[in-house]
């Protein structure tokens, strides 16, 4: 159920490109939002497109809308987590018919040329509802890899994953399966909403595959904004408070020993 999806080549898809939404959370990314744009013009139209702005201080709003890109924003700037839940609750309320809702980070670290990939996945593996990007650890200055191996190898012991990088922002959601963890509840307004989604979704039975996808940090990307240590931290409470939920212990029991017995 939890585990690696291996990427093949597929010569024809028949699902439709109308069936995504691509949601491009953002602060303060006034510089790289437009060729982030401008690369995922060759796959999708405008409308397709919806910028999470939290509470950018620059013209990055400007620019979307300069571009004819939907805006959802945050009148001050309040955490990664807190405008993507905006935005989720945004989109399952106002798309219904949408099927797929697809986040890439706006500063310059995602591929666009990756995109395929989740749309091939998609098709092979019917059962997904969730697609991650999996970066490789090699390429990743040295405080990402600890930061994604000491959150990993937590969540793949306990939850009996095989999953490799639970903190790329490049994701694959099916709205339904979205839906359902928006109705359990969301509380992380940080970096560490994605992995409370994971833990939500594990909880939901929710499949979650990952996918190999390019490695990006480039020497023009501005400072990455994540606070190793603090951030650090805020995922350890968020796990404390999950491993003590009534729910969670349920459900450690009965996926790790119950079915040894």
């Amino acid at each position: 159920m939890y585990s690696s999806a291996k990427f093949q080549n597929i010569e024809s898809l028949t699902l439709k490109k109308e069936d995504f939404l691509v949601l491009l959370p953002a602060y303060n990314e006034e510089d790289s939002l437009p060729m982030v744009i401008h690369q995922l013009d060759e796959i999708f139209s405008r409308d397709q497109l919806i910028l999470a702005d939290d509470g950018s201080t620059d013209k990055t709003s400007k620019v979307a809308q300069q571009l004819g890109i939907k805006i959802i924003k945050n009148k001050n700037n309040r955490g990664k987590g807190h405008i993507l839940r905006s935005a989720f609750t945004f989109i399952v309320q106002k798309f219904p018919t949408i099927k797929w809702v697809i986040t890439f980070d706006t500063d310059g670290q995602h591929d666009t040329r990756d995109m395929p990939r989740f749309f091939q996945t998609v098709e092979k593996y019917p059962e997904a509802e969730i697609i991650l990007g999996k970066r490789d650890y090699n390429q990743m200055p040295p405080i990402n890899w600890i930061s994604n191996k000491l959150t990993s190898t937590w969540s793949n012991y306990w939850l009996n994953w095989n999953l490799a990088d639970l903190q790329c922002g490049f994701r694959c959601y099916q709205t339904k399966a979205l839906r359902h963890i928006l109705e359990y509840g969301l509380t992380s307004n940080k970096f560490d909403l994605e992995t409370e989604v994971l833990l939500v979704a594990w909880l939901l039975d929710v499949k979650i595959i990952d996918i190999p996808i390019t490695t990006l940090y480039p020497e023009t990307r501005r400072k990455s904004r994540i606070k190793p240590l603090i951030d650090t931290i805020r995922w350890m409470f968020l796990v404390v408070r999950f491993a003590f939920s009534p729910s969670f212990v349920i459900k450690v029991w009965q996926t790790r020993y119950l079915r040894r017995l």
